[in-house]
């Protein structure tokens, strides 16, 4: 062949351009990447069923706590509540005026404790403690208290002041019988001192209270010669009925120095009235504590009565509804109302539940992947990927039949959260495993699982 023969179009065309380059060789190629495919490529081996979106956990199961009529029903489906919001509300009944009188009561009764303790303070302080006059008279108490302390101390001081008067008068007296004993004991001297003179003959000084009698003796010496010794006489007569003043005097002066001691103990007494007083209050005290105890005892039981009357939310939540009771305004006590369940939000994972017969249950484990798929709107689809946490270990009987129940935790993100809903529906893909396509058909063809 020659070499221009190599370059022509014409040798390409009729080399490559045959039956053999046209099908054969390419249905051999599409022949081996089949058989690789089907060899090499595997299948996922799946279950598919209905589930629903249901809550990872139960906040709270809210029961009727009432047997009367509701009035308001805040209760819906899907609602977003919040901590302390209203959901039903009881028709109320003599609860409601019990409570509000135990409440009346009990901030009185603190009221006058918190008066009586001013009482107290002012006692122990003597001083006026109350901010401003009270309703219960313990501030005219405690002046009642003043006046009867500044009574004593009048009392008190009168009494001194008379045992002051009296002493006085005594010590008065007592000098004044004094200076009559000195007296006395002057005379007597000067009678003593003339009686001498006369014996004696000496001279005697005018000024001696005797000096009379030593004239008369001086008078008669020389015409009655006894005259001296009736003289002496009188003198000493006289100085006997001195000495018997002196002694009376004497008597008299020992009798009047007595001192009356004065009254005394006003502190004594002050603080036994004081103490009196505080004894008063504390017992007050002790009583008014025993009775707001029982204000508040009775407040609370009236509280509980009144809080049965209205439910209120315990956490923030959804609320699911009870159908069998949405629409009854009488429902007995401890019936099922409604439970709270996690936003989905703020909770961040559901639980995606379906139901199984025991011949699908049977091919699946905890831990299988699974896929749920539920509409958001006309165009798109929402994708939850899981996995199974619980298989129930019995069945659940339905009007159905016999089913065992899935469940499958899985966490969402906040759109998914945001997009979903408890009770969405969907189609739930359970994966049991994987087999290469040639497996899988051939099991097929050969009727085996």
């Amino acid at each position: 062949m020659q070499p221009e023969f190599l370059e022509s179009a014409e040798f390409y065309h009729r080399r490559y351009h045959n039956f053999s380059s046209r099908v054969i060789v390419p249905m051999t190629l599409l022949l081996v990447f089949l058989l690789g495919f089907a060899v090499f490529a595997e299948k996922e081996i799946s279950l598919s069923t209905r589930a629903t979106v249901e809550p990872s956990r139960i906040i709270a199961n809210i029961q009727s706590t009432s047997n009367q009529r509701i009035v308001a029903n805040y209760l819906e489906e899907n609602k977003l509540v919040k901590q302390g919001d209203l959901l039903v509300q009881y028709q109320q009944g003599a609860e409601a005026v019990q409570a509000e009188a135990y409440a009346s009561q009990l901030e009185m009764l603190k009221d006058q404790k918190k008066q009586l303790g001013y009482l107290q303070s002012s006692l122990k302080e003597g001083t006026d403690q109350f901010p401003e006059a009270d309703k219960f008279g313990y501030q005219e108490m405690f002046r009642d208290y003043l006046s009867q302390a500044s009574s004593l101390r009048s009392n008190v001081s009168q009494q001194n002041a008379n045992i002051s008067s009296q002493n006085a008068a005594a010590s008065q007296s007592q000098a004044e019988i004094g200076n009559l004993i000195s007296q006395t004991q002057d005379k007597i001297r000067d009678y003593k001192t003339a009686k001498s003179a006369i014996e004696t003959g000496a001279q005697l000084d005018s000024q001696n209270a005797a000096y009379s009698f030593y004239q008369t003796y001086k008078n008669q010496a020389g015409e009655d010669p006894q005259s001296k010794s009736q003289v002496i006489a009188q003198v000493d007569a006289q100085i006997a009925q001195l000495e018997s003043s002196l002694a009376t005097y004497r008597v008299q002066y020992a009798g009047s120095g007595a001192q009356q001691a004065y009254a005394t103990g006003l502190d004594s007494q002050l603080e036994s009235l004081k103490s009196q007083h505080l004894v008063k209050v504390g017992q007050e005290l002790t009583l008014l504590d025993q009775k707001i105890l029982e204000a508040e005892s009775g407040k609370k039981v009236q509280g509980g009565l009144l809080d049965k009357g209205k439910i209120t939310a315990s956490e923030d939540g959804v609320l699911h509804l009870n159908p069998e009771t949405s629409d009854s305004t009488m429902v007995a006590e401890g019936t099922l109302l409604a439970q709270l369940y996690p936003s989905l939000e703020k909770e961040g994972k559901a639980k995606l539940t379906a139901y199984l017969s025991s011949k699908d249950v049977a091919r699946l484990k905890v831990g299988d992947s699974v896929r749920f798929t539920t509409t958001k709107d006309a165009n798109k689809e929402l994708v939850l990927v899981s996995a199974i946490t619980n298989i129930d270990a019995t069945a659940t009987k339905t009007e159905k039949g016999n089913f065992f129940k899935i469940e499958a935790e899985t966490s969402l993100t906040p759109e998914q959260a945001e997009e979903l809903r408890y009770g969405s529906e969907g189609r739930l893909t359970l994966i049991t495993g994987k087999k290469s396509y040639l497996r899988y058909y051939l099991d097929q063809f050969l009727n085996r699982e």
